[in-house]
């Protein structure tokens, strides 16, 4: 039997003891709170609105799944975003519009109503359709592990507006040179038949640095007859969703970290661009200056919103939580500049330049 002595022992340190667990407990508790955990949607569909910019220039590229850490949340927004920015490359060719109720338009100048004034010449003169309410439109949304990144984000920006429905369908690890993997122009084909999209908003470039093997015969990354096959190969893509009915929003990758491989996504954002200008009812969205500083070179961080925040994941690919909805922004803004609906960010993100 224990003497007196230790029991007041054992007495005095259980509450030691018990306050000791309850830390224990509290500090789990909250590191699977903060943990950060993505989600990949296997072609999930979250229900959609965005402002503007408009037309015309330069280059882009990007990969895999995000898993940043605990998303910023700033108190206080910038009332006017970056507008030093190149613009989309936009092809007016004419292009049928969507039909069921969607009022997106690419705004290809039209002549203005003839003047009486004789002093001007109206049959040059073109106006720009105004913006109008979005309508009901279906968003797919494909692409590699950068464009779940984009899908992520904007699932956040859109998810407040009911009338335009967005369908993400990426798949990590994948891109336009391994068809024996994943065949895209196979699945988009059935993404186009199963969902009827209006626009189809496309990210690929990050898996596909490589060389290509057309006919048995292997192309190496660069050369002229890769740029050649590869440039078909993004043609059959934008094609086969505008031959649906659909636009086509071409996201360019965004500038990388490690060297080698950022000079090739130069390379990979000159085809998109250079596509842009042969597809009717194809965009070209560049983002490689959105995410680097005024030298031109990769930025990991930024004041965004007034908050220091990290925009890519350690990898200097992938973006972090602040990097998707620094993007998805971006390209929430830009599918109200280019088919001149009214859009708004839920969430918006812009990095203070």
């Amino acid at each position: 039997m224990p003497n007196q002595s230790t029991r007041a022992g054992a007495g005095s340190s259980w509450p030691l003891r018990v306050g000791l667990g309850l830390c224990v407990t509290a500090l789990v508790i909250v590191g699977f709170q903060l943990k950060h955990d993505h989600r990949s949607p296997a072609a999930s569909t979250t229900t959609l609105h965005a402002t503007p910019t408009t037309t015309a220039s330069g280059p882009t590229t990007s990969n895999g799944p995000s898993s940043s850490t605990t998303p910023t949340t700033p108190t206080t927004q910038p009332s006017t975003p970056s507008t030093n920015l190149p613009p989309p490359y936009v092809n007016m060719t004419a292009f049928k519009p969507p039909g069921a109720g969607c009022r997106f338009s690419t705004g290809a100048p039209i002549p203005a109503t003839p003047s009486n004034d004789t002093t001007t010449t109206s049959a040059t003169t073109t106006t720009t359709p105004a913006l109008s309410a979005i309508g009901h439109c279906t968003v797919l949304e494909i692409g590699d592990s950068l464009g779940n990144d984009i899908g992520w984000g904007l699932a956040r920006q859109l998810g407040h507006d009911h009338e335009l429905r967005l369908v993400q369908a990426d798949k990590s690890s994948t891109g336009l040179l391994t068809p024996w993997f994943y065949d895209w122009p196979k699945k988009e084909k059935v993404l186009l038949a199963q969902y009827k999209p209006q626009l189809v908003i496309i990210t690929f470039g990050a898996n596909d640095e490589q060389n290509l093997r057309v006919n048995g015969q292997v192309l190496a990354f660069g050369s002229a007859p890769w740029v050649k096959a590869y440039t078909a190969i993004v043609t059959k893509m934008a094609s086969a969703a505008t031959k649906s009915g659909a636009y086509v929003m071409w996201v360019g990758m965004p500038i990388m970290q490690p060297n080698g491989y950022r000079q090739g996504m130069v390379l990979i954002n000159s085809v998109f661009a250079q596509v842009a200008t042969t597809v009717p009812g194809m965009t070209f969205v560049p983002t490689w200056d959105l995410f680097a500083n005024s030298k031109g070179q990769f930025e990991v961080a930024a004041r965004v919103n007034n908050v220091p925040s990290l925009l890519r994941e350690p990898d200097g690919i992938h973006f972090s939580y602040v990097g998707e909805n620094v993007i998805s922004t971006y390209v929430t803004r830009a599918i109200g500049n280019v088919y001149h609906v009214l859009i708004t960010p839920e969430s918006g993100m812009y990095i203070d330049h």
